[in-house]
């Protein structure tokens, strides 16, 4: 009861995005700025978003993981977490990161348009995209798939642990 209570809740708050079609564009860049002052332009690069909120208990307990995942990454992997933004400031957000230490690339979606543009309606929500910014998978949770798929850019010693 308490997690459907909990997914209604979720699906409720991200109500206040405009409606959109299920199609994806097939190019699905990400041109942005992250909290911690930097860019990001996923073109041409396969690259890994996480869309959570720190409100989402199943994001902050993958937070860790994600940030174990950005340090050890190779360059061909674009990491980025995107907070969706929604009952959230940037500065509750870089608050959160400093007090966890966590130094992953994240965007703070003030308006929605990316949570929009890639069709995320809940939280944690993963996404793997290719060089040209085409989905090859997504997933709810950290997900032993994407771990198998995210391998193939961690060094060969890389454990989740």
């Amino acid at each position: 009861m308490k997690s459907i209570l909990n997914l209604s809740v979720l699906l409720l708050g991200l109500s206040h995005l405009p409606s959109y079609s299920t199609t994806l564009d097939t190019n699905n860049y990400v041109q942005t700025h992250t909290l911690q002052g930097g860019q990001v332009d996923t073109r041409g690069k396969v690259t890994y978003l996480k869309f959570w909120a720190t409100w989402c208990r199943y994001c902050v307990e993958e937070m860790p993981t994600l940030e174990k995942i950005s340090k050890a990454v190779s360059d061909d992997l674009n990491v980025l977490s995107i907070n969706i933004g929604f009952n959230q400031s940037e500065t509750l957000v870089k608050r959160f990161m400093t007090r966890n230490h966590y130094s992953v690339a994240t965007a703070f979606d003030h308006t929605g348009k990316l949570t929009k543009q890639f069709n995320v309606i809940g939280t944690p929500t993963h996404i793997l995209l290719d060089e040209e910014g085409r989905e090859l998978y997504r997933t709810a949770l950290m997900s032993d798939e994407l771990k198998r798929k995210l391998s193939t850019y961690m060094p060969k010693d890389f454990t989740y642990e």
